[in-house]
């Protein structure tokens, strides 16, 4: 395993206080909740875009864009990039709506389940190597920025699922920061970063592999985080989203509005049978609501086939 120590250089702290200035700028800047669930749409697109591009896909947004937004329950058969695209989507839904400002220590299982969330392969490591890691990254009091930027590349270094290691490390990324409350919104775009520039990132990672400070490493990921959220808080003055799709797709109808509505209620969940029944609709009239609103990261996906019920995220 490669050396976690580091120090906290003069670089590191001024870059956490400009981030912890612009986190202060993003979320006290007022937002309609329409524009907001647009801006939070075209971040989820964006990162899955990026995140592809770095595994090696071909790929543009329209083809995110049109998956996600004529996603069914029936996805058994999908093409294989089709199911990336879906597999990450459940995988950020999973940490936005299982991770956001929790208690809950990350351990191996997490990693595991959001492993199997987004990607194929199987685990050839043992958990404990897992364990290890996770415990050592948790131990103390670092800033979230710190221990996202460290988990990263252990993730990536330990290199333990037979695919998808590349995927599960940024994955875990926004995992740590979702803990912590670090979320910005779910406006960052950090795959995005690491991809435009992929020579500095490769470059960093053969650094660290090779024996090199991770100091540098913390400060190569702390400069990408300004980076990418400069970008953000553009987005949101200028309330800048994806343009490709049609207004009324962020348009919800009376029904649906009523189904966020029961589901705001503390322990509830709901499903197919049960819209049907309520509103008195059909089956796939139930499925297009249902479908709708989880693509909006509205509502969060448990359980597969008959067994599917929802929550509000």
């Amino acid at each position: 395993m490669i050396d976690l120590s580091y120090n906290l250089s003069s670089n590191i702290k001024q870059d956490l206080d400009k981030i912890e200035n612009l986190r202060a700028k993003i979320l006290l800047t007022p937002l309609s909740l329409n524009t907001e669930l647009k801006l939070k749409w075209s971040a989820i697109v964006n990162k899955i875009y990026w995140s592809l591009l770095l595994d090696g896909a071909i790929i543009n947004k329209s083809e995110i864009i049109k998956t996600l937004s004529t996603v069914s329950q029936k996805e058994t058969h999908a093409v294989n990039l089709q199911k990336e695209i879906l597999g990450y989507k459940k995988a950020l839904d999973y940490i936005n709506y299982e991770w956001l400002v929790s208690s809950k220590k990350i351990n191996s299982k997490t990693i595991i389940n959001l492993h199997d969330l987004a990607s194929n392969g199987t685990l050839k490591t043992t958990e404990s190597s897992l364990k290890q890691i996770l415990e050592y990254i948790q131990s103390g009091s670092e800033h979230p920025i710190i221990q996202m930027a460290i988990a990263h590349i252990a993730i990536l270094n330990l290199n333990g699922f037979s695919a998808g290691n590349g995927k599960i490390s940024r994955l875990t990324t926004y995992l740590f920061l979702s803990k912590y409350g670090y979320d910005f919104r779910g406006l960052l775009c950090l795959d995005e970063y690491l991809k435009r520039d992929i020579v500095s990132y490769e470059s960093n990672i053969k650094a660290v592999s090779d024996g090199g400070s991770l100091t540098l490493w913390i400060e190569y990921f702390t400069k990408g985080i300004i980076v990418q959220l400069e970008k953000a808080l553009t987005d949101i003055l200028s309330e800048k989203y994806s343009p490709d799709l049609k207004k009324d797709f962020f348009e919800l109808n009376d029904r649906q509005k009523e189904i966020l509505s029961i589901l705001g209620q503390p322990g509830t969940n709901i499903s197919n049978k049960k819209v049907q029944k309520m509103f008195k609709v059909s089956q796939i009239t139930a499925s297009r609501d249902l479908s709708k609103l989880g693509a909006l990261g509205l509502l969060f996906i448990h359980g597969k086939g008959r067994s599917v019920y929802y929550t509000k995220i």
